[in-house]
């Protein structure tokens, strides 16, 4: 066994997968002494989900060495729906597996095949932004529902000091327009230019599931350019999602 760890708030663990196995399949996770980090992109190669984690998200951990596990979402969401929010989560390594223990009213006991070794993680690619704009993650969330009311793609333009969010078909239409205020409808833009692109509602979607709507998002973007969103779980955990632009 090269690696033991306990997690603090199973809740974190699981909204995060739920959220990544809804755009992807497999999940390859790296432990090292500092804690854990993950990078999976999904099959049609238009998003991909990064997530960094302290090893203070873990009541206790321990590892000998770095270690790469690498499993089926499907495999390692179907065992943590059955784990409640007050279980605990041990996770472990042993003989090309990944361990499972969920400790709580009942103790469970799982173990998953582990993906053949030669699977490899896509490379974080390598982004410049001319716009970036922070909001809170409520706002973000009713504007893309409000958007899919209109089509299936949202616009997203920085024209300072607006932040315009928008959508169009061929009979209806939808926009918004945002600006730093005192009512904290944006924290902060930055922008060397006016910038439009223009993304897929159904993957923002799904990624804006692990937002929790208190809480404020990071946006980048350039003209016609992958999306990048940072998001802070807590104090000891960081997720990102990088989403391909659509052509205009």
């Amino acid at each position: 066994m090269v690696m033991e760890a306990e997690f603090k708030d199973v809740e974190v663990f699981k909204k995060m997968m739920d959220a990544i196995g809804s755009l992807m399949s497999d999940v390859s996770i790296d432990f090292n002494e500092e804690g854990f980090a993950i990078k999976a992109m999904d099959p049609a190669n238009i998003a991909m989900v990064l997530f960094e984690a302290k090893k203070s998200i873990f009541s206790s951990f321990n590892i000998e060495k770095p270690v790469k596990i690498s499993v089926s979402l499907d495999d390692l969401n179907g065992i943590l729906k059955l784990a409640k929010k007050e279980d605990k989560l041990k996770l472990s390594d042993s003989k090309n597996k990944l361990i499972l223990d969920i400790n709580g009213r009942n103790k469970q006991h799982f173990s998953i095949p582990l993906i053949d070794e030669n699977y490899t993680a896509q490379k974080i690619p390598q982004l410049k932004f001319v716009s970036e704009v922070t909001v809170l993650g409520s706002l973000i969330k009713d504007s893309v529902k409000a958007a899919s009311l209109v089509d299936d793609s949202i616009y997203f333009t920085v024209d300072r000091p607006r932040f315009i969010i928008s959508s169009k078909s061929d009979e209806k239409e939808f926009s918004q327009e945002l600006s730093i205020n005192e009512n904290k409808e944006i924290f902060d833009l930055k922008s060397e230019s006016t910038t439009r692109s223009k993304y897929s509602i159904d993957y923002l979607t799904k990624f804006l599931y692990v937002v929790d709507s208190e809480k404020p998002i990071k946006m980048s973007f350039s003209n016609n350019y992958p999306l990048k969103v940072d998001y802070e779980l807590n104090s000891d955990a960081i997720m990102s999602f990088i989403l391909a632009n659509r052509l205009e």
